[in-house]
């Protein structure tokens, strides 16, 4: 039920916010700035997917698991359906994400209650939590020799 309200509310305060502001600015620029906003929000958007998407893939470079990376993709595409959404409420929420502090700290807490074993903001790699299995396995010693041939395969367990 809350979400029908929700869903039922933001229709409805956009609408009278149309009303208002068209009647203070006029029709023809209320509707340049609901695109105004949709093609600036984009276009901030881009850049900051971009650069979370840089931080990553530097991450994964690094061998550890992007997880407060990937929160932010996904807090960005939130803000991508926002800021494409026609209205002034929808574009400020939008807009409050697209701020990297304002983001990250709204985020904090989600990946510290959801993600409680994982390393945030690439501090260092996930560490899943110990379950005191051991895996028993074998494994094969791969010994490059000088350029001049294919590898060697050395047995281990010594036999050599």
């Amino acid at each position: 039920m809350p979400l029908l309200l929700l869903l039922l509310a933001i229709p409805v305060g956009e609408v009278f916010i149309f009303l208002e502001v068209g009647s203070v600015i006029g029709t023809w620029p209320t509707i340049g700035l609901i695109v105004g906003t949709a093609v600036l929000g984009g276009l901030i958007l881009r850049w900051q997917g971009l650069q979370t998407l840089a931080r990553a893939r530097q991450q994964l470079a690094a061998n550890r698991i992007p997880v407060a990376e990937m929160a932010e993709g996904a807090a960005l595409a939130l803000a991508a359906v926002l800021l494409l959404t026609p209205g002034f409420f929808t574009d400020a929420l939008g807009t409050l994400l697209l701020l990297p502090p304002l983001r990250r700290s709204l985020l904090r807490p989600l990946l510290a209650r959801f993600v409680p074993h994982a390393r945030q903001a690439g501090t260092g790699p996930a560490s899943p939590p110990d379950s005191g299995r051991v895996i028993d396995g074998e494994y094969t010693v791969l010994d490059e020799t000088p350029k001049s041939g294919p590898p060697h395969v050395r047995p281990q367990g010594g036999e050599q």
